[in-house]
């Protein structure tokens, strides 16, 4: 059996992409070249961002869309919202079109804990990334970054979507995670043990006896273990 080709596959080859035995997808030079664009923007990405809520993210609009241009892509600042933003590159004539995302916006109370600035750095990384590859290997494609704001409650990218920013895409990616769940300590599950427990005192209780509750939650988010919860 010949070792598979080294070669990096271009839109108008007559080999798909998705024959193994004929193309190698995963190239190390590339991967090698992506590599090389991202670190050389290491300290510049880790100074980006800034904890705002939905539809708030004004700083971070104006830092990231002032480092989208520094690095030479083309930007619309208050892309279709008023802190979504857009920048594009594109290197030669035709190829594939990116898309990248860029979440802006943090937690009421707990700031960046779902790690929003790591997704916003990342996203920016990944497109700088991929340009950096463009031009560096001379392949013809367009990336395309979206600062997308309002995630946390807001549906920020439903409503770019409905309003056709991610049209002409051949792909869209993001970065995403959300960390050690087993180390939380839940507070509103604890409130609502010690709720259901009560509630289960009541058909036992005489007609002249009530018994009432609710709940108060400080800074909840449905994403977030709650470390605060109060029953009265």
């Amino acid at each position: 059996m010949s070792a598979p080709s080294s070669e990096i596959w271009r839109p108008g080859d007559q080999v798909s992409p998705h024959d193994a035995s004929n193309t190698n997808i995963h190239s190390p030079e590339v991967f090698a070249t992506i590599e090389r664009g991202i670190d050389s923007l290491d300290k510049e990405l880790r100074e980006l961002t800034h904890p705002e809520l939905k539809f708030e993210e004004h700083h971070a609009h104006n830092v990231l869309t002032a480092f989208m241009e520094k690095q030479g892509f083309e930007v619309t600042q208050h892309y279709l919202m008023p802190t979504a933003w857009v920048a594009k590159f594109t290197h030669g004539t035709g190829g594939r079109v990116i898309g990248v995302n860029s979440e802006m916006d943090a937690l009421p109370g707990v700031g960046h804990a779902c790690g929003h600035n790591l997704i916003a750095i990342a996203g920016v990384a990944v497109a700088c990334g991929i340009k950096y590859t463009l031009e560096e290997r001379d392949i013809s494609g367009t990336v395309v970054l979206l600062g997308t704001p309002g995630e946390e409650g807001g549906g920020g990218k439903v409503i770019l979507l409905e309003k056709g920013a991610y049209e002409g895409m051949d792909a869209c990616l993001i970065a995403h995670a959300a960390l050690a769940p087993w180390e939380g300590q839940n507070a509103l599950d604890a409130a609502v043990s010690a709720y259901n427990s009560i509630a289960m005192l009541r058909q036992q209780m005489k007609p002249s006896h009530r018994i009432h509750g609710i709940f108060e939650g400080k800074d909840w988010a449905a994403n977030i273990i709650p470390d605060y919860a109060k029953m009265l």
